[in-house]
């Protein structure tokens, strides 16, 4: 394996001598080569060490100025592979194709130059598609010597592309024998900040004693208090913006108590930036990116904290790190309209109960109308069976108090009514208790109608989505979702605001507003307990959230800060920390459970739909009321009018009944028609179907003009003039009188006790 491998490196090199040698110039004589070199002996243990890996290759590219020097580093690079690799280290010349459609970034380079002129053409093709530049770096320069400014150089470009983690080896004297001395650097050392600062590493031969050397020391792990610029905004229970001692904004909330343990692990300071114009968050693009995602590709900050999630627009043009919080993106809903008084009279019982006995009402109203369609013969007996006697006026009237469980005036006769009477009482009854027992609590109740529980529901009411501009890409597969989004306002903490006009506002039923669970836990922490207010959210998620901390994409933090957030998450501490800020406590829509009110008494808010059937009942009976009225008038005008004209007759006939009226002066005889007139009136006016039937003896006739004076106005006479006493009365009139109707308003007028006599016939 080592012969097929120097065969190869050979090979290689009379290829490229070959093609970068002009034909007419004289071929150098070529050095012979050198199997050991401390050069070699060092870089080696450094790729034994470090660069060996199972599925890891190594990407070398070399770099010279002269041919002298290419065959130098060919030399070298032979050395290391056959000596040193012994087929244990796979790598990839630089110029080689691979047969991969697309190539990763590169973890680990060689890069061997011949000088820092040579190493600066390298440089130049250190690109973030190319290479990660948190990987592992080894630099040979091959001709020396090489002095401490040209390190600091080298250092200074590296550290433009925050490449920490490399070793420069280099010789100090001209003789290839010499010793080589190893260098890294720290960006960050006590009282320089972002300063590169050359470490020596190891003199080779000299320092023999490898065991305590670190080739590749963590250079993120301690940053000497120095600052470091922290993007962030108020998202509260995440991020909380408060001001410290001198004015400068200071970070709270779950992730702030998280980067706090961050700098007191690693020491540094946090220097906050927030986004100018609240932008909060703002678009990731590669061009015309803004809020935070251009702060961050900018490298205006050194990382971006405050509900940052995971996306591949973000991940392409930023480096995430470790996902240290998940949760759900859910959909704040309205309460739902609350029940009118009027609607909760109809609570107690369900459709089916009120379909049930809107059902049975409606078979026995059908029934008792069907009375009128029957034929004249059949109605007596369909009705003697079906309702009862003739005495019942009102059947239909009779069933609704029956419903209603109130007691009935008159009870029908017949087995078969009371049967029906009976079955109608026992389940009015039942229904008056049930309903009277249920409609109390939910009279105390202040009840709403269902809210919106699932996505579909919040789709068919066609609401608007309130979302924060960045959230616009959960929407993208959905288009009939998409016409209904509107963006928040760019205002700080844009989805508190719009939370807390969501609770201040519980009658709106048109809108819903996107966020994370956190954030409607931590508004109802803040408000449930001291004003009532409770947000509700949906049973279905938008979407899984994974929370993190963005960093330029060629960032040195991403390692040290994923190790210490590793054993943070693992604790369970951030979600101890995520408790304090929210009450998790808080149900969805569709599992909130009703709130019961203590018993208190019946308020007149609580009675308000039963006040206003009642007060609509009430006019209609006055309405009803007005309306018989007018109709009594006019009907007993109607029919008093032949009365009327027959006494004005009567009155023409002579001059002894204009006499009679004349001498009626007598305060007694006035007393007695006028009380007669009044009892008649307050008495008798209302019986609108009825007459009145007037008789008198021949003695009274003068007190009969002036009653029928002040009564034919508004009752319907029937006359009996010229009346006989007891006894004298013609033999036939009980034969006359069997045709004619009951008379059940009568009014005699008599002299004396005899007038009345012995009846013979009922009135």
């Amino acid at each position: 394996m080592g012969r097929l491998a120097t065969i190869l490196v050979g090979a290689l090199c009379v290829i490229t001598v070959g093609g970068t040698a002009h034909p007419d110039l004289p071929v150098p004589p070529i050095p012979p080569v050198q199997r050991r070199s401390p050069m070699a002996d060092i870089v080696g243990i450094i790729l034994h060490t470090h660069y060996r890996a199972a599925f890891g290759t190594t990407l070398v590219s070399v770099r010279s100025a002269t041919q002298r020097g290419q065959w130098m580093l060919l030399d070298l690079l032979e050395c290391l592979l056959v000596e040193h690799g012994r087929g244990q280290l796979v790598v990839q010349l630089e110029g080689i194709l691979s047969r991969r459609p697309r190539q990763s970034p590169w973890t680990r380079s060689l890069l061997l130059a011949e000088s820092y002129d040579a190493l600066r053409t390298i440089f130049v093709q250190l690109t973030l598609e190319r290479f990660d530049f948190s990987g592992c770096y080894l630099i040979v320069l091959g001709d020396g010597p090489v002095t401490l400014a040209t390190v600091d150089r080298i250092f200074h470009e590296l550290w433009i592309r925050q490449i920490v983690n490399v070793v420069v080896a280099f010789r100090t004297v001209e003789d290839s024998g010499g010793p080589v001395q190893l260098w890294t650097y720290y960006p960050f050392s006590p009282g320089l900040c972002r300063i590169p600062k050359p470490h020596l590493l190891l003199t080779w031969p000299n320092d023999t004693i490898l065991y305590g050397v670190s080739f590749y020391p963590r250079k993120n792990a301690q940053f000497h208090g120095c600052p470091l610029r922290v993007g962030s905004f108020e998202t509260r229970p995440f991020t909380v913006l408060t001001a410290g001692t001198g004015g400068e904004p200071v970070l709270a909330g779950f992730e702030g108590d998280l980067l706090h343990s961050l700098a007191a692990r690693l020491n540094f300071a946090v220097d906050v930036r927030i986004p100018p114009g609240a932008q909060q968050w703002g678009e990731a693009a590669f061009e015309n990116s803004t809020g935070m995602m251009r702060m961050i590709y900018t490298e205006e900050v050194d990382l971006g904290i405050s509900c940052l999630g995971v996306s591949y627009e973000r991940s392409a043009m930023l480096k995430p790190g470790k996902v240290h919080f998940t949760t759900e993106l859910v959909v704040v809903v309205p309460p739902g309209r609350p029940y009118t008084a009027f609607e909760k009279l109809f609570q107690p019982f369900g459709l089916s109960i009120w379909l049930l006995t809107g059902v049975c009402a409606a078979i026995g109203l059908t029934a008792i109308g069907s009375l009128w369609l029957l034929p004249a013969r059949w109605r007596p007996i369909v009705r003697h069976y079906l309702v009862g006697g003739r005495h019942i006026h009102t059947p239909a009237l009779n069933l609704v108090r029956v419903l209603l469980a109130a007691p009935l005036p008159i009870v029908p006769s017949g087995p078969f009514p009371r049967t029906l009477l009976l079955h109608w009482m026992l389940v009015g009854m039942l229904l008056n208790l049930l309903y009277q027992g249920s409609l109390y609590n939910y009279l105390q109740r202040t009840s709403l109608h269902p809210p919106m529980t699932t996505l579909a529901d919040i789709d068919r009411s066609g609401a608007i989505y309130h979302i924060s501009g960045s959230a616009q890409r959960f929407f993208l597969h959905y288009p009939e979702r998409l016409a209904h989004v509107r963006f928040l306002p760019s205002v700080p903490d844009s989805i508190a605001v719009q939370l807390r006009w969501m609770g201040a506002h519980p009658e709106n039923d048109g809108d819903v507003t996107m966020c994370t669970r956190d954030h409607v836990a931590y508004y109802n922490a803040q408000h449930w307990r001291k004003e009532g207010r409770r947000l509700l959210i949906a049973r279905e998620p938008i979407a899984l959230y994974t929370v993190t901390i963005l960093y330029p994409k060629r960032s040195m933090l991403p390692t040290s800060f994923d190790e210490h957030i590793e054993r943070i998450d693992s604790s369970g501490l951030l979600k101890y920390w995520a408790a304090r800020y929210g009450d998790y406590r808080f149900t969805t829509a569709s599992d909130r459970l009703a709130e019961r009110t203590q018993p208190t008494p019946v308020s007149v808010e609580q009675l308000a739909g039963v006040l206003q059937l009642l007060i609509a009942l009430l006019l209609t009976a006055t309405l009803v009321f007005v309306a018989e009225l007018a109709w009594a008038r006019i009907r007993s005008a109607m029919e008093a009018l032949p009365s009327l004209l027959l006494s004005l007759a009567m009155l023409a006939q002579g001059e002894k009944q204009s006499a009679w009226v004349a001498r009626l002066h007598s305060p007694v005889e006035d007393l007695l028609v006028r009380a007669t007139s009044n009892i008649v009136l307050q008495h008798y006016a209302t019986c609108t179907s009825k007459q009145l039937y007037l008789r008198w003896e021949h003695d009274t006739a003068e007190l009969i003009d002036p009653i029928l004076q002040r009564t034919a106005a508004h009752l319907g006479l029937l006359l009996e003039s010229n009346a006989w006493r007891a006894g004298s009365r013609p033999a036939d009139e009980d034969l006359v009188d069997a045709h004619q109707p009951l008379r059940v308003l009568n009014l005699f007028v008599v002299d004396d006790y005899e007038g009345f006599g012995e009846p013979r016939r009922r009135p």
